[in-house]
């Protein structure tokens, strides 16, 4: 998989977000099921991207911290809170990946494959925010809000794809993650429209500046670590979309 085919990766998995953000009442449910399935593209990939010496452990344990927290933002109840379930589950995952390392016989960078799995553990976690976001948007009646940015963040993913010079690349996708974002925002959930482009612009440099960083690896070409490639950008804006719905007016 090449640099260009693996951003519409990325946009495809928005695209998804937005089509389950739109659901009604059974939409946290598909939003749940649909952040598990990327944390679990996260997790395979993630090990292959930052080449970490003990892939199959490492596997486990983003896999088992992205599952977890998607399930248990979904069904968290007023004894645990939503945001408390998902902190409790990283915590667990960190200790998890040193458990991990402890375990393991080949003793071989220990210190870049512990560091490693904690990275993915919290990129894998903070997924379930997308969740959180959209049980709470359903609540508010801000369902739209959650489309629009995952929205703006297909938008600018798709355009990162384009074979342009990247800083021209970097300024067209920034441009149509806010224009989308902000287009949907202010027709979907009301959003005034100067926030909405704010909040648009947050959302495409955040979800590009993702990209370049994860797309830097030397490795990110191939198909396996392309995967984390598409996958992380999206993972990563639920926390934009989830304090979006709490605290925008």
């Amino acid at each position: 998989m090449t640099a260009p085919e693996r951003t519409p990766l990325g946009a495809a998995l928005a695209l998804l977000l937005t089509v389950v953000a739109l659901t009604g009442a059974a939409s946290p449910t598909l939003m749940a099921t649909t952040v598990a399935a990327l944390a679990l593209l996260v997790a395979m990939a993630w090990p292959d991207l930052l080449e970490l010496p003990s892939p199959r452990g490492t596997r486990l344990v983003i896999a088992a911290v992205g599952v977890a927290g998607a399930v248990l933002a979904a069904t968290a109840t007023q004894r645990i809170a939503p945001m408390s379930a998902i902190v409790m589950i990283c915590a667990g995952g960190v200790f998890a990946a040193f458990v991990q390392q402890m375990l393991r016989r080949d003793r071989r960078e220990l210190t870049a494959s512990l560091t490693g799995t904690v990275a993915g553990v919290f990129v894998s976690g903070i997924a379930a925010t997308w969740v959180l976001a959209q049980v709470e948007a359903v609540e508010m009646g801000r369902a739209g809000l959650v489309a629009a940015i995952a929205a703006g963040l297909a938008a600018t993913l798709l355009l990162n794809a384009t074979p342009l010079p990247s800083r021209l690349r970097f300024l067209l996708s920034a441009a149509a993650g806010t224009g989308v974002t902000s287009a949907l925002a202010t027709t979907l959930d009301g959003t005034p429209l100067p926030i909405a482009a704010g909040l648009g612009l947050l959302v495409s440099i955040g979800a590009s500046c993702a990209h370049l960083l994860v797309g830097s690896s030397l490795v990110a070409k191939e198909p396996v670590p392309s995967l984390a490639v598409g996958a992380v950008p999206v993972a990563t804006v639920g926390v934009v979309a989830h304090l979006a719905v709490n605290l925008l007016p």
